[in-house]
């Protein structure tokens, strides 16, 4: 949280909250004159230019969509709104013809039920970037009665997102309170509050000492639902505990006993706060009166476990696992609870948490469920032990035990990380056994992961076994197999994948034909596709623009790229996108100064540019370019993580340019910037370093103040890669003084010398002419190696200074550096 907390903030809140409502809604007449308070007046004319351009006064939906260059109108094929309207309704499929089909069509209903939240929130997020926040509201004011729940929810998302980044207290408190007026809106008409809406703005106000302002809220969130008060216990338990309130825990403490048939679920949901915050003293005296076999929720049981895990509490664990065992309903969650405890148990290697996990079941007498499995092997994967994960699931297929498709899914996605051939041939043999219950999707990653190691014989095997599971092929694993070829730059096998498509009775899809049109060099071949794809009836996609700009920039068709943009057909609300890919496609190929000049149009206009795009720019700035527009770029990133990668790739430019001289005075400018902790600055430190040591002639100098700036400044120990790199800038310069400096660095930073250390210093010592320690030296290396004998002999030739030596005259040992 930006804003500090704030105790004494009730009677500002309330202030706020009387105030929003009069202070932010224009009137329909200064809407319609583009006199909005606190507006520019350029925005009040954008906004009389796109009224008086219609002639008649549009409705406020449609004026803000037209801000936004969005077409409230447009519909895909399946007839769904791209953009959400304020009334627009989620169509639902109630065919029934079979559970699979019907299971989709919901998770598809859910996508875009979510998809029309996200597009609403980014519609009032641009909306209050473009006439501010307060217009914003009063112009969605003016239209609430037309307005969906989703909406709503989206609109409370946005005001407390802005209100939690925001350094302004005042401003904070403001959109609290506007959030505080949507939530009553929604209770007036109706509308159910859910915890996915609710949840975030309660956890804001505990997190900020709120109390006031969390009971206003509080109550006006239960009065949408009487259900919901039992709920808003969890998040009450929250608040006491975050404001060190004793008093108040220990009395909400006391409405948990042992009473009763069950635990009702306020105690529930008390319980699960106390479990979620570690409360260690009160937990203690509750686990002494309650009866575990009266807790109904399974997330509070698995909570409850989970916490007993992380303290070890071995004698508890095993005591509630008894009573459970012995209840009718309980045992069915104690191979899962058993689960969730030894994978909770700290200081464990993954293989003794399988002991762990074996022993409790032996112990008990239960045998291991398909989901107390799925946990394990989660872990597994999650703790990089993915071998160990196909060892369960190998001992689960022995045991006759279902392995269903999320098993697969963690062990296929570990895999995708390691990509080793030995465990993509693994995984392939388990999906072909009979105790599988692959999914399509499960597939599909396991067809491309076989691209990925150029197993094209094991992906297509992947297609046939599709029949063994009743399974239909689709267009998605074809897709996979295309791309592979393509990576491999075989043109006639991709396109004899296509064929193969079609006599499978599977249509291309818009990727299919991106991924054809993407590869083409040619601007018939473009055209081909892309007539092809339309008379099949395909809807061009973001992406399929996108492979066109891509690909008529790799052919040269430089203008043919910028027109894309300008076809009627594209929507509106892909050109700032399409735009950041042409800055790219045009940087990328030679022209930068075009890209350069379209990216300085869409700021001096305030359109939002990919960072990869301004990165792009930065990338490809050939050695005359001028490293004030780099630094400039590198500013224009707004998000750490892109930051990080454009200012580096900058400072790259400046080492390897001759136009380093300002390299330490930019680290020093940003380094409250690289101080932080989520920043991850060790790996592009080694890129530099590794810069230094190619650059001719060496800038040794450099690399020497920024090890000292590493460590005195930013406050971490170089890595063993950078010392690497930079001993062997000192071999190239023949500079012994600074090789024996950072050959002490190995030393205090206690890092292992390999024996590419001990040659390069060996190389120094020689360049420099010191035959005594290079001699001292070359007794620690090991000659067993062939490569290591040959290295030292060629070192000895071409960096001895003796007489009897004759040293090549242009001749320099390279290792491998990267």
């Amino acid at each position: 949280m930006v804003v500090s907390k704030a105790n004494k903030l009730s009677s500002v809140f309330i202030s706020r909250i009387k105030n929003s409502a009069q202070s932010s809604i224009p009137s329909a007449a200064t809407v319609k004159n583009g006199d909005i308070p606190g507006t520019s007046q350029a925005v009040k004319d954008l906004i009389r230019s796109k009224i008086s351009s219609s002639g008649t006064e549009a409705p406020l939906s449609d004026q803000i969509s037209s801000l936004l260059h969005v077409s409230s109108l447009e519909k895909t094929e399946d007839n769904i709104l791209k953009i959400p309207s304020f009334n627009a309704k989620i169509p639902i499929d109630i065919s029934l013809r079979s559970k699979e089909l019907s299971r989709e069509r919901k998770e598809r209903r859910v996508y875009k039920k979510n998809a029309l939240s996200r597009r609403f929130a980014k519609i009032f997020r641009d909306s209050a970037h473009k006439l501010g926040t307060d217009a914003t509201f009063g112009a969605f004011d003016r239209v609430a009665k037309e307005m969906s729940v989703t909406e709503y929810n989206a609109m409370v998302g946005v005001y407390f997102e802005l209100a939690e980044k925001s350094h302004d207290l005042e401003y904070a408190l403001d959109h609290i309170g506007k959030a505080f007026e949507i939530l009553k809106t929604m209770r007036d008409r109706g509308f159910q509050i859910e915890e996915s809406v609710y949840g975030p703005v309660l956890e804001y106000l505990i997190d900020m000492d709120m109390v006031d302002e969390f009971r206003s809220f509080r109550d006006v969130i239960s009065e949408t639902s009487p259900g919901l008060v039992e709920r808003l216990g969890y998040y009450e338990m929250l608040l006491w505990i975050q404001l060190g309130d004793g008093e108040k825990v220990e009395e909400l403490c006391g409405a948990i006993d042992g009473n009763g048939h069950c635990l009702t679920l306020l105690q529930e949901n008390y319980l699960l706060a106390l479990c979620k915050k570690e409360q260690k003293d009160h937990l203690q005296r509750l686990f002494e009166i309650i009866d575990i076999t009266k807790v109904r929720s399974l997330d509070l049981l698995e909570n409850i476990f989970g916490y007993l895990g992380k303290f070890s509490l071995d004698s508890l664990a095993k005591k509630f696992l008894w009573e459970l065992r012995e209840n009718d309903e309980g045992v069915k969650n104690v191979s899962d609870l058993i689960s969730i405890y030894s994978t909770c148990t700290p200081n464990l290697t993954v293989e003794d948490t399988i002991l762990k996990f074996n022993k409790m079941h032996e112990e008990l007498d239960v045998m291991p469920s398909s989901t107390s499995y799925e946990k394990l092997v989660k872990y597994s994967c999650d703790s990089n032990e993915v071998v160990t994960a196909l060892d369960v699931v190998e001992k689960m297929g022995e045991a006759g035990v279902t392995i269903t498709a999320d098993i697969l899914h963690s062990l296929l996605h570990a895999i995708d990380e390691v990509l080793e051939f030995n465990l993509v041939r693994r995984i392939h043999s388990i999906m072909c056994t009979k105790s599988v219950k692959p999914s399509s999707e499960n597939f599909r990653s396991m067809i491309r992961l076989c691209t990925r190691i150029r197993d094209f014989e094991g992906a297509y095997n992947m297609l046939g076994n599709l029949k063994n599971f009743n399974l239909e092929p689709n267009s998605s694993m074809f897709n996979c197999i295309l791309a592979g070829y393509f990576r491999e730059k075989n043109v006639c096998s991709a396109l004899m994948v296509v064929k193969q498509m079609k006599e499978a009775g599977v249509k291309p899809d818009s990727i299919t034909y991106g991924y054809l049109i993407n590869n083409c060099n040619r601007e018939d071949t473009i055209t081909k596709y892309y007539n092809e794809m339309k008379q099949a009836g395909v809807q061009a996609t973001k992406r399929i623009y996108m492979s066109l700009i891509d690909a008529y920039a790799a052919s040269g068709q430089f203008e043919n790229a910028k027109q894309v943009l300008l076809d009627p057909d594209v929507p509106a609300r892909y050109q700032n996108e399409l735009k950041s890919e042409l800055i790219s496609a045009l940087a990328s190929h030679g022209k930068r100064a075009d890209a350069l000049i379209l990216y300085e149009e869409m700021k001096e206009t305030k359109c939002q540019v990919d960072p990869k795009s301004i990165i792009s720019l930065i990338e490809y700035c050939d050695s005359n370019g001028d490293l004030n527009t780099l630094v400039q770029l590198a500013d224009d990133l707004q998000d750490d993580h892109s930051w990080i990668d454009g200012f580096f790739r900058m400072i790259l430019f400046a080492v390897r340019n001759r136009k380093s001289s300002n390299v330490l005075d930019l680290l020093k400018r940003n380094e409250v910037r690289l101080s932080k902790k989520d920043i991850h600055v060790e790996y592009h430190f080694d890129e530099v370093f590794w810069a230094i040591a190619e650059t001719e002639p060496t800038e040794v100098k450099l690399g020497m103040d920024l090890l000292r700036y590493i460590k005195e400044e930013l406050g971490f120990v170089p890595s063993r890669k950078c010392l690497d790199f930079l001993l062997h800038a000192c071999v190239n310069a023949k500079d012994m003084k600074n090789g024996l400096l950072v050959w002490k660095e190995y030393q205090s930073a206690a890092l292992p010398c390999n024996v590419l250390s001990f040659l390069r210093m060996y190389q120094v010592l020689l360049a420099a002419g010191d035959l005594e320690g290079a001699k001292t030296l070359v007794t620690k290396i090991s000659k067993d190696d062939k490569d290591v004998q040959h290295v030292i002999e060629e070192s000895q030739i071409v960096y001895s200074q003796t007489p009897e030596k004759k040293k090549p005259k242009k001749k320099r040992i390279v290792f491998p550096t990267k």
